[in-house]
């Protein structure tokens, strides 16, 4: 028989056993999806999810085209590359490298039993380019603040932002209690998932209710540290060329030392970036008599956020909303705090937390405060290079997720608002409510405008 004839027949009989087979019915045996954004986010990717270990041979199968649950379509598989078996979990990691910028990539998870949901993530560009991203953290894990939190994590999905900076305190009590853990981790895959399947890379932080175990991170994204010590979780990402650098620090272990060395480094390696964002758990000097100020950490970082042109500082830990003034230390009798508002070359401090937990009382504004309250609350920020005469420029948004009425009862904001969709993410969502600034507008601009 020639040769091209018996290459057809091949081409039949793989076509046909391809075009009889079936979607399985059963669904893989694992859940509490999460992607984590632990190295350089233009080319890869971590999966990490928690796998039934009486269930073997769980693998990612992705690609750049959707393929639905047809698991054999797929390009491209990955299986996991570490397991941890922390808090009562089969956690594995798997790791996608040598992906494309600025592309999305839909996947599936297939073991023994079947294949999971399809779902997909986008990588961050590697030009500048226009994302919004989500900071905010503090959630706790029952009653009132467990549904806070829970409105916040819709609020993700409506904006579909390209990440969240989830800055600490991810659970009530240490980060030691398994039941806990599970809850937050189903919690963030079923309420963050946008409608279409899109999943929200996280950039995690460590705050102080992480403290059980300083490792924690390490054991639930498999977020890097330095120096070897799964206890010094400190990092940093960046993307869009030389457009956004984003630097992740822990204020619950020693701010100065080898972590202060290390942000010396890491801010001079990429000071000439366009924006340099840093991120934290405990804020400098909080806006609630209930926490007291951090002199030390002020003392070891905010010179070096100056010196280094840091654009944007995003904290957490005391459950309100705050948004100063651009800052700069100084340490003459004009300061307040050891600060100085430098509309020109000075960090925005944005933050406090309260994605759930319930609020604290706004009772300790300073001189440089820009807008402050008592809520829950999440910061969506759109990041805009240069276009035309128009500057390089972060909007600030301030979006309310809930609040408590004179009896003690929950009030749920911006649950009814209209998500957006691959083709408007820089669009106000109909029925979106923000919590607005003292010169009436929705957002605050960096650097800032004229009446403001």
């Amino acid at each position: 028989m020639e040769k091209w004839k018996i290459l057809l027949i091949a081409i039949g009989i793989v076509l046909g056993i391809q075009s009889c087979k079936k979607v399985p019915e059963n669904f893989a045996a694992s859940d509490k999806y999460r992607l984590v954004w632990n190295d350089d986010p233009t080319s890869t990717l971590t999966i990490a999810w928690d796998q039934n270990d009486s269930v073997k041979s769980p693998v990612v199968l992705y690609s750049e085209t959707d393929h639905g649950r047809k698991y054999w379509k797929y390009e491209h598989d990955q299986q996991a590359s570490l397991i941890r078996s922390n808090y009562d979990m089969n956690t594995h990691f798997a790791g996608l490298s040598g992906l494309k910028a600025n592309t999305p990539y839909y996947f599936v998870i297939k073991d023994e039993r079947g294949v999971s949901e399809r779902y997909w993530f986008k990588t961050a560009p590697d030009s500048p380019q226009p994302f919004t991203f989500i900071t905010g953290g503090d959630s706790k894990s029952s009653g009132g603040p467990l549904e806070a939190g829970r409105n916040s994590n819709r609020i993700v999905s409506k904006l579909r932002p390209l990440f969240v900076a989830y800055n600490g305190d991810f659970t009530s009590g240490d980060g030691t209690d398994p039941e806990r853990w599970k809850l937050w981790l189903r919690d963030w895959q079923e309420l963050t998932t946008t409608d279409d399947g899109r999943m929200i890379p996280i950039v995690p932080v460590h705050g102080n209710h992480e403290d059980g175990d300083m490792a924690n991170l390490p054991y639930i994204f498999n977020t890097p540290y330095q120096n070897n010590d799964s206890t010094n979780v400190y990092y940093s990402l960046s993307f869009g060329g030389h457009f956004f650098h984003l630097t992740v620090l822990n204020s619950q272990i020693d701010e100065g030392g080898e972590q202060k060395e290390w942000l010396k480094k890491d801010l001079e390696q990429h000071r000439d970036y366009t924006f340099k964002v840093v991120g934290y758990h405990k804020p400098f000097f909080p806006h609630t008599s209930g926490k007291a100020e951090n002199q030390y950490q002020y003392d070891q970082w905010a010179y070096l956020f100056y010196l280094y042109g840091v654009n944007l500082s995003v904290d957490g830990d005391s459950h309100m909303h705050k948004i100063t003034y651009p800052l700069r230390p100084d340490s003459t009798e004009n300061s307040f705090m050891g600060f100085v508002r430098d509309d020109q070359t000075g960090t925005l401090f944005v933050g406090e937390g309260s994605w759930g937990a319930r609020p604290r009382i706004n009772d300790d504004d300073k001189p440089w405060t820009l807008t402050s309250g008592s809520l829950n609350q999440v910061k969506w920020i759109h990041v805009l290079p240069q276009e035309k005469e128009e500057e390089a420029h972060l909007k600030i948004f301030t979006v309310p997720a809930a609040n408590y009425d004179e009896s003690d009862n929950l009030i749920s904001f911006n649950q009814e608002i209209e998500a957006l969709t691959e083709k408007n993410l820089f669009e106000i969502p109909l029925n979106m409510k923000f919590f607005e600034t003292g010169s009436a507008r929705e957002y605050v601009r960096y650097p800032l405008l004229g009446d403001e």
